[in-house]
């Protein structure tokens, strides 16, 4: 019987040769810049004449995580597209310092005829000795990473224990840095708004939609969504604190918080110039605790515009609030309703029994109890409205019943 060797499209022209350069961000001081191994992979496949240039993938990110780095994922496709047939690495460290991440990617490559050479190893992945030292090597190199963050967050514990603390890139709406502290710019304005709105009783997602319809927006011209009015409403830095080490230190592979690793945090009281006075703050902070009250008791607020009874009132039989409708009459026209949401969903047994109120009903029983007519401007002085069978009961003012 006769074989015929069909070499394969890899074969058929020179090997496609591409470098992947890293630099880690956790290091200060580098022993060459990105630009330097750029340059020095380029002449060195350019200067082999059975090597054809493939191109210089690069990152500037730490090497834990292969998802974050997306020169490192070009590479990974080009090369599987068949585009690159050998790549080129200064060491294992800097093609990966997550073990799992390395072999896997090796793997996945020589699986598709593409091997890596690190140099600094004078490691080949084509070689079939080389396998039980590239494991070796590659988790060594996984607890460098793990001693530089270490070494990283003992650093930043020790200078919080100090009271300092690096504003990093300084993403903080309404201030700028200046000298290492935070001092109030042309965009305080904005967060005075956003406080102001609050306390009159708007909701985060009108308040975002009033800021875009006046033209006001966040840091880099940004639309400010409703998420980020609850951010900054119940952001200490606007009334001139700061809370150094809020979350519990990432772990140095998934860069998570990992609430296993004790850690402090550390409140620095008048650290800056406010934006906001004390007094307004703490009303703030009180509606907000009152807005988790009402989310644990089941009501939930949307991102866009809701009524402004929505949360106000609850069902007198079960304590579920009622959730604003459309219904539609005998006669086929729709109207706005509200109705307990567990008779709705039919949680409580076969389902609450309380009635449906028709908003025209509702709106005028709040008024005749208050003595004014309810609209979103004095919304925010009613407390609670409990539906019942045969009527219904007002709590103005401010204090909260539980439902």
């Amino acid at each position: 019987m006769k074989f015929t060797h069909i070499p394969r499209a890899r074969d058929q022209h020179k090997k496609r040769v591409a470098a992947y350069c890293r630099v880690s961000t956790l290091l200060e001081e580098q022993e060459d810049s990105l630009e330097t191994q750029m340059s020095y992979y380029g002449n060195l496949i350019e200067a082999n004449e059975d090597w054809e240039f493939a191109g210089i993938y690069s990152d500037e990110k730490s090497g834990t995580k292969a998802e974050n780095r997306p020169g490192f994922q070009k590479l990974i496709r080009d090369a599987l597209s068949g585009k690159v047939d050998y790549i080129l690495v200064k060491s294992i460290s800097r093609f990966s310092r997550n073990i799992v991440d390395c072999q896997r990617y090796a793997r996945m490559l020589h699986g598709n005829g593409v091997d890596v050479h690190f140099e600094k190893e004078n490691l080949d992945t084509g070689d079939p000795s080389c396998s039980m030292m590239f494991s070796f090597l590659s988790a060594i190199a996984q607890d460098e990473s793990r001693s530089i963050s270490e070494n990283v967050k003992w650093g930043y514990r020790e200078r919080f224990k100090r009271g300092e603390y690096n504003l990093g890139n300084n993403r903080v709406l309404g201030y700028d840095s200046q000298d290492g502290k935070l001092v109030p710019n042309q965009d305080a304005k904005v967060v005075e708004i956003i406080y102001a709105l609050y306390l009159e009783g708007k909701e985060p997602g009108t308040i975002a939609a009033t800021l875009t319809e006046i033209g006001l927006t966040g840091k880099n011209g940004k639309q400010i969504t409703a998420p980020g009015i609850l951010y900054i409403l119940g952001n200490e830095i606007y009334v001139g604190d700061m809370v150094l080490q809020k979350r519990a230190p990432k772990n140095f592979l998934t860069k998570q918080p990992d609430t296993r690793i004790p850690f402090e945090s550390k409140y620095l009281k008048d650290d800056h110039k406010a934006i906001i006075c004390r007094t307004e703050w703490n009303a703030v902070q009180d509606k907000l605790r009152a807005r988790r009250e009402d989310f644990e008791n089941g009501v939930k607020y949307h991102g866009g515009r809701t009524h402004f009874l929505y949360g106000k009132v609850f069902c007198g039989c079960c304590g579920s609030p009622m959730t604003r409708r459309t219904m539609t009459g005998y006669d086929g026209v729709k109207y706005k309703a509200w109705e307990c949401r567990d008779r709705h969903l039919g949680r409580k047994g076969n389902g609450c029994r309380m009635r449906t109120i028709r908003e025209t009903e509702l709106l005028e029983q709040v008024a005749e109890e208050l003595g004014t007519t309810i609209n979103e401007d004095n919304a925010a002085k009613l407390d609670r409205v409990d539906i019942l069978m045969d009527g219904m009961e007002v709590h103005p003012g401010r204090a909260r019943v539980s439902a």
